[in-house]
């Protein structure tokens, strides 16, 4: 009935997956991605644990489902950047030094730890998407892409949970 629906294709192509030709650079000879790979999960590691205090905090216990599901994807992350590097370079995080700074998550109060967290997740954006530019194989676009979308669906939810906890409203 509708045309959409129809087979209009007269013969079935078969979809080949991409060959490797020697204009397609080999990113395991890269050293300098594998280093910003190596700083990506440790980002990751680092708003894990930020979205872990987070939940401790007192003033967002209705959000706490919200917050959860934005430590998980920070879990998600991790295993996902572990992925890449273990497909690029044949090894893992574990293989790699990883030298983290201390981060004071403590001190910081729920305001101040949410607008942390909202402008780290901006920042990361285009931290991924320039990655993602590096990378020519399909199953590493879904994979960063992946963390892409998650990271803009964070910075919603965020911005949500700052606007509806933390700003002041004017009686009208």
């Amino acid at each position: 009935m509708y045309p959409y629906n129809r087979k209009t294709q007269l013969y079935h192509v078969p979809i080949r997956a991409k060959e490797r030709t020697d204009t397609t650079p080999d990113l395991s000879a890269d050293r300098r991605l594998q280093e910003l790979l190596v700083l990506a999960g440790q980002g990751a590691e680092q708003l894990t644990q930020k979205y872990t205090a987070l939940l401790q905090e007192e003033a967002l216990a209705e959000a706490h489902d919200i917050i959860k599901t934005m430590e998980t994807d920070g879990k998600k992350h991790q295993r996902i950047l572990r992925e890449v590097l273990f497909i690029i370079f044949s090894d893992t995080a574990e293989d790699l030094p990883t030298e983290m700074p201390e981060t004071e998550t403590e001190t910081a109060g729920g305001a101040a730890l949410l607008e942390e967290l909202l402008l780290t997740e901006l920042d990361d954006i285009p931290f991924y998407r320039s990655l993602l530019s590096a990378m020519e194989e399909d199953d590493l676009w879904d994979l960063l892409f992946e963390i892409i979308t998650d990271k803009q669906n964070h910075t919603a939810a965020l911005n949500h949970l700052y606007a509806k906890y933390f700003t002041k409203t004017t009686g009208q």
